[in-house]
């Protein structure tokens, strides 16, 4: 079993990325799949930000944040409109948090860790910055089976609480997340809908 790194995404990673996108993305909106444009304006904006997990050469995951400045009194925002459409040139260099735009990985790679050592490559920017922690639209893939039985907001609520079990929320939680809300007409994927919970990581020292 390949052992896997994680690195900084550097110029050779984006055709795999490219190709990662469709992969983990079947059913989301085109115009939300970050192509490589959007990954080399990623690169020259905010290097350190954009990171790759590597088996060997291949690329089977990946993790793309900015900074911003979010007030999390009045968060309400969309997904294309906080990343400038996946070219990050909202980036904010003097921003007080870390922003995940998107994290994934290939299924082939999946329960073998990579969302974790993700999240702690962001952890470790967020004090190498002194930031105060990470702020992002979480998609809820089970909320699909259980629309027809209550609000998006009680789905968030209950996953939080530990009575429902949401495949990436759940996941978001234990590695420290907090969720703050809803985000309504986040983005639009066909399957999963178009609403995200507002997750947000606090450093303990901040």
């Amino acid at each position: 079993m390949s052992t896997i790194i994680i690195a900084n995404t550097r110029a050779e990673h984006i055709d795999q990325l490219e190709e990662l996108q469709r992969i983990c993305y079947p059913t989301l909106s085109p115009e939300h799949l970050m192509r490589r444009p959007h990954f080399e304006s990623q690169l020259q904006i905010f290097p350190e930000g954009q990171h790759v997990a590597l088996a060997g050469e291949r690329v089977v995951g990946q993790s793309s944040t900015m900074r911003v400045n979010l007030d999390l009194d009045h968060p309400d925002h969309s997904f294309d409109a906080i990343i400038a459409g996946g070219y990050f040139t909202t980036h904010d260099p003097d921003g007080a948090w870390l922003y995940g735009a998107d994290m994934s990985a290939h299924p082939d790679f999946r329960r073998r860790g990579i969302a974790s050592q993700l999240y702690d490559a962001r952890k470790a920017l967020v004090r190498q910055l002194g930031l105060k922690g990470m702020v992002a639209g979480g998609m809820i893939p089970g909320y699909r089976f259980h629309r027809a039985a209550m609000p998006v907001e009680e789905y968030v609520a209950r996953v939080a609480r530990g009575e429902l079990t949401d495949p990436t929320l759940t996941a978001q939680l234990r590695n420290g997340f907090t969720v703050r809300g809803v985000l309504h007409g986040y983005l639009h994927d066909a399957l999963l809908g178009d609403d995200a919970a507002l997750i947000v990581w606090e450093r303990a020292d901040a």
